[in-house]
């Protein structure tokens, strides 16, 4: 029995980064010090863009949806698969303070964000977008999941336990899918960075 316990051990330790609580990863970016295969900088900025000791940075620079500099696509390679997750947690290194300045997860088709699960400054007070829902934390969990074309919007709060449904809606993929990591409409005259911790594609089972 003992043998059997540390072989069984020792499997998750060796298999344990290929799976998030008992669900397979499809792919997984802990963004440490590169990039793993498949992304692609879509009006790259090198100078606002960087790595520093627990993940990614992006600046935000004042440059509006479809527009933003240094978005980090990939194409989407996972559809059809069943039912997906995708996740990544981003921080805020110095609080937004400029109207509509945003920061999170885009889904594109020919270029173009067609759906976006945001952390965003309106009127002086941060949002998760869609459903406008306050949030008072500079950091946050975004995670979609889709079965079909069923797609559901959820984040986690700074280090809040469960996950918020904000969104359940329809999205019809295409021949030009990608999923992004944006930041856009920052303040022209100083440095807003933003840490992207990981990006995470897994199976949802539940």
């Amino acid at each position: 029995m003992q043998r059997f316990i540390l072989l069984f051990v020792s499997v998750l330790l060796l298999f344990g980064s290929s799976f998030v609580a008992g669900q397979e990863v499809i792919f997984e970016d802990k963004f440490e010090g590169n990039l793993r295969p498949g992304w692609n900088w879509l009006r790259a900025n090198p100078a606002c863009q960087r790595f520093g000791s627990d993940g990614l940075e992006i600046r935000a620079e004042p440059f509006a949806e479809n527009a933003a500099r240094n978005v980090l696509a990939r194409r989407v390679d996972f559809l059809g698969k069943g039912p997906v997750r995708i996740e990544t947690r981003l921080s805020c290194i110095k609080r937004p303070v400029q109207q509509y300045q945003q920061s999170g997860l885009c889904w594109m088709q020919n270029g173009q964000v067609v759906f976006k699960l945001v952390y965003e400054l309106v009127d002086n007070q941060l949002f998760i977008f869609p459903g406008k829902v306050p949030i008072d934390s500079d950091s946050a969990t975004l995670r979609l999941t889709l079965n079909g074309d069923d797609l559901v919007a959820e984040f986690q709060a700074g280090n809040e336990s469960g996950y918020r449904r904000v969104y359940e809606g329809k999205l019809t993929g295409s021949n030009d899918d990608e999923i992004s990591l944006q930041c856009w409409n920052g303040p022209e005259n100083d440095e807003h960075w933003v840490r992207f911790r990981y990006f995470r594609v897994y199976k949802a089972e539940d």
